[in-house]
């Protein structure tokens, strides 16, 4: 494997990147330059983010004793009050259920969690509005931040339904406290923003319509530096792109850092749609999303053919690897390169990394760890890239591809 520090160049992108930031493209340039300093070109591809600015989120809780407010973010997409905000019963309504959700028109409903249907539900019920929650009643506020969520742009598309999140610990205080009425108010406006791919290629020696391709994201949460999610995945990209620039395989390899993962995906639907013609030439494809922690264990989920998960396993065994390799759909920038049919592998380690938090710091992080998992990576793929006649078929099994149905739909 090649001499390539990772934690040095996990330090390099050590600070905020939400997608469509200023702070993204930073992190984009020092990707660029970085494999420029290799010997390699990279080139940014652009694309455009829709997302949205919150002017105003409020709760009040009208006690009939003494109001209070509670600390909320407007949750994205799901439209307006009015100026003055809507007053209306409060309801708890829990899972969301159809007997839980009875008698729901025209009332604020708090659900412990959204999601398509149940927006769907609360919309065709003619819900006034929702509350639901975020986090654990045990957070600390001082170390802590409240998310900023949203819906996704098909569940947008239903109508608008306003909706606010809060901590789990005002939360629980409500529903205690189970109030006759409330007001929220929530104002946004939808904004576009720009994000952007950023790609380099090393040509095979020998077979040129067969290729590989390599993902890792490389924004980070809002409140994150991003350390663990995923500047881990980037570092080991880069890692293998500093070995097979050098030790150039028998076919094409792409590497691809994809920009506002973190916001839906965006940088690998990106991509997969501005490149659908050539997606038939990917054999296969590696997604790296979360490594390097010191405590933690490695798995492997194949979005493909039940060949691929044997390969991976028989190449675990061979170095003395432990990881846990399985088949189905895993939420990350693989699954919408396998959607549109290109098979496909993500490697994670869990571990004690503070996903999507303030905590996601690099001290959680080792090069030794980095280092073992990119090994794998690197002897698993040089394998497949090397090999006479690809070791895999290039398909998706029907239950694989029912599965990337519902998450994608």
């Amino acid at each position: 494997m090649s001499n390539f520090k990772q934690i040095d160049f996990i330090k390099e992108i050590y600070f905020n990147r939400m997608g469509g930031t200023e702070n993204e493209k930073k992190a984009a340039d020092i990707i660029i330059e970085k494999v420029r300093s290799l010997g390699g070109t990279a080139t940014y591809e652009p694309f455009e983010v829709d997302y949205f600015d919150i002017d105003e989120a409020s709760l009040c809780v009208l006690s009939g004793k003494k109001d209070y407010y509670i600390n909320v973010t407007g949750y994205g997409r799901t439209g307006c009050t009015p100026k003055d905000g809507i007053e209306a019963p409060f309801m708890y309504a829990g899972g969301g259920s159809d007997l839980e959700l009875e008698g729901c028109e025209g009332k604020i409903v708090f659900v412990n969690g959204i999601h398509h249907d149940l927006y769907k539900k609360l919309l065709d019920k003619k819900a006034a509005g929702f509350l639901t929650f975020d986090g654990s009643i045990f957070d600390d506020k001082n170390k802590t931040d409240l998310a900023v969520r949203a819906i996704k742009k098909n569940t947008a598309e239903l109508g608008e339904l306003p909706g606010l999140l809060m901590r789990a610990a005002d939360a629980l205080k409500l529903v205690k406290d189970m109030p006759k009425t409330v007001k929220i108010k929530l104002q946004q406006r939808n904004v576009t923003l720009t994000s952007g791919n950023v790609v380099a290629e090393i040509p095979g020696t020998e077979i040129e319509n067969e290729k590989m391709a390599f993902t890792a994201h490389y924004d980070s949460t809002r409140y994150s530096k991003g350390a663990w999610d995923n500047a881990s995945g980037c570092a080991n990209l880069m890692s293998l792109y500093s070995y097979y620039i050098k030790n150039r395989p028998m076919r094409t390899v792409r590497f691809i850092w994809c920009g506002s993962e973190e916001l839906g995906l965006l940088g690998s639907k990106a991509y997969v749609k501005a490149h659908k013609d050539e997606l038939d030439e990917f054999v296969l494809g590696m997604n790296i999303d979360m490594t390097g922690t010191i405590i933690g264990n490695d798995i492997a989920c194949v979005s493909g053919d039940d060949a691929i998960k044997a390969f991976m396993q028989f190449c675990a065994a061979e170095i003395a690897f432990p990881v846990s390799v399985s088949t189905g759909v895993f939420p990350s920038d693989s699954t919408p390169f396998a959607h549109a049919g290109v098979p496909f592998v993500i490697f994670q380690r869990g571990g004690q990394g503070g996903m999507h938090s303030r905590n996601d710091i690099i001290t959680a992080l080792s090069e030794e760890s980095l280092r073992r998992t990119t090994e794998y990576i690197r002897f698993t793929s040089e394998r497949m890239l090397n090999s006479k006649k690809f070791p895999a078929p290039r398909n998706i099994p029907q239950n694989i591809k029912e599965e990337l149905d519902r998450y994608c739909k």
